[in-house]
This record gives structure tokens, C-alpha cells and sequence, in this order.
């Protein structure tokens, strides 16, 4: 496939991206099999993965081949996860293409959440205190929240993320008769 092709078929992928559904963006149908998911997955990488045109001279370009390698990416682990592919079919017999799980919202949530904390050490303390805090040892992410806030003082994100925690502290602590 000379340039040319490339350019075209790229464009003619990227703009009805977000009209594919997971099953046409990978060539596949609805009962395809885990094996059949990630042999068309593998084939379809070789021929637009990012990596292949890292040095092509049109950024736009690129930056096509990177959203399209990002959807088939995501169309791979969906139908590969049998509860995901169920979901994304009863969401697709709706008319919706994509399948956006809250898990997936949140996890998006804290990453831009955690970005905006531009302290690098202040970010990873953060971040320590948000894993704690998901395992529970809710005293070790007041300790880390503390840490990040010491490095990156008064920023709004980690004061509200601290004030939260110390709120669900005081709600744990045993009342006093």
C-alpha cells in the first residue's frame, strides 16, 4: 500500500470510527471466538499500529492511525472479557457501539484528577493514598494524602480528597457513651 492508499484508507477508517462497532472495527461477527477476537486483533495491529509510523511526516496522520489503534484496543479487551461482551452486546442491540463502564469513568476521573496535581512527588503520594484507600487502610491514606499535601500546599484537590477521608474517619470512630 503506497502513501496515497495509506492517506485514504486511513481517513475513510477514522472518519466512521465512531459509527463501527468493536465487531466491525476488527472484521469480525457477533459469535466470533476468543481465538477468532485475537487473530483478527493481531492482524489488524500489524497493518496500524502506531509504532509502524512513527516516523511518517504527517502528524495528522498519525494521530488517525493512533485513535484507530486506541478503539481496536479497546474492542480487543471487551470482547475478550465475557462479562464486558455482554454488556457491550445488550448496550450494542441499543445502538450504542462503545461500552463505557463506570469502572471506566472513574478510573478516567482520577487520572485527570491526578494530573492536575503537578507536583511529581506530591502526585505520587496521592496516588499511594488513593490505592490505600480503595484496600481500605484508610489511616495510610491520611498519612500519604498528609505527605502530598506537605509537598503541594493547600492544593485544592488533596485538601478535598484529606477532608473527605477525615469525614469518613470521624464516622468510623466509636461513639463515646
Amino acid at each position: 500500500m503506497d502513501a496515497e492508499q495509506l492517506k485514504a484508507r486511513i481517513d475513510e477508517i477514522y472518519a466512521e470510527l465512531e459509527r463501527y462497532s468493536y465487531y466491525e472495527l476488527l472484521n469480525l461477527s457477533p459469535d466470533a471466538s476468543p481465538d477468532e477476537i485475537r487473530a483478527a486483533f493481531h492482524r489488524m495491529a500489524l497493518s496500524v499500529h502506531p509504532d509502524r509510523y512513527q516516523q511518517h511526516e504527517d502528524q495528522d496522520l498519525r494521530a488517525k492511525i493512533y485513535e484507530i489503534y486506541k478503539r481496536m484496543t479497546e474492542g480487543y479487551r471487551v470482547l475478550m472479557e465475557p462479562r464486558e461482551r455482554k454488556d457491550y452486546d445488550a448496550g450494542l442491540a441499543r445502538g450504542r457501539v462503545r461500552l463505557v463502564t463506570v469502572e471506566r469513568r472513574v478510573a478516567s476521573f482520577a487520572r485527570r484528577v491526578e494530573t492536575a496535581i503537578e507536583h511529581p512527588k506530591a502526585r505520587h503520594f496521592f496516588s499511594l493514598a488513593q490505592d490505600a484507600e480503595r484496600r481500605g487502610d484508610l489511616k495510610g491514606a491520611r498519612l500519604n494524602y498528609k505527605f502530598a499535601l506537605d509537598l503541594a500546599a493547600d492544593h485544592p484537590v488533596i485538601v478535598a480528597a484529606l477532608a473527605q477521608l477525615e469525614q469518613r474517619l470521624e464516622q468510623l470512630k466509636p461513639k463515646k457513651p
